[in-house]
């Protein structure tokens, strides 16, 4: 229930905000009030409309700082504003965008947040060039951008695709108390998207991990334990996306897909080197990953992402492969919920992910309910792997020791499931998740109420 304390926090800043940007005729807000939203409030009543437009106003993500017809900056991202998570405690967090009257080609964006449990500043700061000159931010399609990053962050290598920022809504950590570190890194990348359907991203990296908490990056050599305060990484990667067919919208700070039925692929490769007690070593990482929707007449819909991971070399556990560590795809599939963040170990991963939402299936036959909006969920994710000799510290030398909450896959992948309804006022998601295999596991999570926000 966490996160009602999050939508609490954002409607009472939405509040804040509307009166200050209710002077200046045009704002977000107001383009996000529609004559859908009129209407409804028609119908429904004024609570109604607030909880629309409040929830419009989360969607667009970034309110203009001064005027929004003169305005160079955008402060956000209001969805992840407030947070909580169990490592940090609440977390707040204040970022700042300029935009195209600053510069049609040169953007600044970043963000500063401060965790009140673990009492540490983070910040990010980048900065891009777009080679071609753009109407209002530096995502607009098609991208062609060169930008330089610099974060310090919260990360879990469990819960995280090793590229993604700290930028998701909602991160939570759910089982990751003492699966994290502390991450700084510094980037250049370039994205290009084309016509065709086809995108490319090509980045040079050089990461720290310092572990938190409980977590040790400790080897045994002999009969000695050595401490490592920190692993350093350097890295160079390559990614391609390709499409058959994409159509979106694109909103102002926001590229919403409308054309989800073709299926997208992504696949990339990694490689560099790590830091082991003063020796570099090499590692290469490779992924490839589909995501599709498929459409069953009225019934509903289908969700699906299969991903493949492939660890190369002998790298120590916070670069093994994990089961929700995956790219951002425009199909989102939630995260697996029941395992520790850390608790398959895997340097040949494969896993799959499946939601079914309902259309006319059963509660649309309830006219209350139908007019509500409400439908079923059914999800279906599974996860498995092997760990090579190389890669196991029980029988290798030069390597991490695995955390006492990790494990081998056994002979069947892990599996866990869920039944639930979504849509709820417009935004709720309410399931019960099962975990199906690896129950025996100490402090296994066999089934749990989850309550997610669907934007």
């Amino acid at each position: 229930m966490r996160k009602t304390i999050f939508f609490a926090l954002t409607f009472v800043l939405y509040g804040t905000l509307y009166g200050y940007n209710a002077l200046h005729k045009g704002t977000v807000i107001d383009a996000a009030y529609n004559v859908q939203d009129s209407l409804v409030a028609g119908k429904s009543g004024g609570f109604q409309a607030f909880l629309n437009r409040a929830t419009n106003f989360v969607k667009d993500d970034w309110i203009p700082l001064g005027n929004p017809e003169t305005n160079k900056f955008d402060f956000g991202r209001i969805q992840t504003f407030p947070t909580y998570n169990s490592i940090e405690g609440v977390r707040l967090r204040a970022g700042l965008a300029s935009n195209s009257r600053f510069s049609p080609h040169f953007f600044l964006k970043g963000y500063a947040a401060y965790g009140f449990k673990d009492q540490k500043l983070k910040y990010h700061g980048e900065a891009i060039y777009a080679f071609d000159k753009r109407v209002y931010h530096e995502e607009e399609y098609p991208k062609n951008n060169l930008s330089v990053v610099y974060e310090s962050d919260l990360y879990s290598p469990g819960e995280m695709h090793p590229r993604s920022p700290n930028n998701l809504l909602l991160i939570t950590y759910r089982r990751s108390e003492n699966a994290a570190t502390y991450r700084n890194f510094a980037e250049v990348n370039y994205e290009k998207e084309y016509n065709n359907g086809l995108a490319h991203t090509v980045w040079l990296r050089r990461a720290r991990l310092v572990p938190q908490g409980d977590l040790r990056f400790e080897s045994q050599a002999g009969g000695t334990v050595l401490a490592d305060d920190a692993l350093h990484t350097t890295e160079a990667g390559l990614l391609f996306r390709y499409s058959f067919r994409e159509a979106f919208v694109q909103h102002k700070r926001l590229k919403k897909p409308i054309e989800m039925g073709s299926p997208v692929f992504f696949l990339s490769h990694t490689f560099g080197n790590y830091d082991f007690f003063g020796e570099m070593k090499p590692w290469h990482r490779s992924e490839f990953s589909v995501q599709k929707r498929f459409f069953l007449g009225t019934a509903g819909r289908l969700d699906a992402v299969g991903e493949v991971m492939k660890i190369w070399n002998k790298v120590p556990f916070p670069l093994l492969a994990y089961p929700n560590q995956r790219q951002r795809h425009n199909i989102e599939n939630n995260a697996f919920f029941l395992n520790h963040a850390l608790e398959f170990m895997a340097d040949e991963q494969y896993t799959i992910r499946t939601t079914f939402v309902g259309d006319y299936l059963l509660l649309a036959k309830i006219p209350a309910i139908d007019r509500l909006q409400v439908r079923e969920l059914i999800s279906l994710r599974a996860s498995y792997g092997r760990l090579g000799k190389k890669n196991d510290p029980a029988t290798t030398p030069d390597l991490y020791n695995f955390p006492a909450t990790s494990y081998k896959y056994g002979p069947v992948p892990y599996v866990e499931g869920a039944v639930g309804l979504t849509n709820l006022l417009g935004l709720l998601r309410v399931e019960y998740v099962h975990r199906f295999t690896y129950r025996d596991h100490p402090d296994a999570l066999l089934g749990k109420i989850r309550v997610d926000v669907t934007l």
